[in-house]
């Protein structure tokens, strides 16, 4: 599944599955690509993106479209809680090898 193929407004925020361990890379393009929820995702990894993800899921984004977070992230988020966001956002794309983010 590309990009291309994410259906707008599928935001997965909770399964009841069970995963194996996934690596960071993995669970971030699982994440991205919405073949994982926002649970499932802090099960693997951790809370390290739990600003980003609970900013996500308070404004109704989804990962797979990093253009439109940033846009929310300048519009709606306050100037530290900006650079936060943005940094945690580059850090997800950073661990995904399909996609970079501008």
């Amino acid at each position: 599944m590309g990009l291309g193929d994410i259906a707008p407004g599928l935001i997965v925020r909770h399964t009841n599955r069970r995963l194996g361990k996934l690596d960071p890379c993995e669970a971030c393009e699982r994440l991205i690509s919405g073949r994982i929820s926002f649970s499932e995702f802090v099960d693997q990894v951790g809370e390290e993106y739990k600003e980003l993800l609970d900013f996500m899921m308070d404004n109704d984004l989804h990962p797979g479209r990093p253009e439109e977070v940033l846009f929310c992230i300048d519009c709606h988020a306050g100037l530290y809680d900006r650079t936060l966001l943005r940094s945690q956002l580059e850090y997800l794309y950073s661990h995904d090898r399909r996609e970079r983010i501008g």
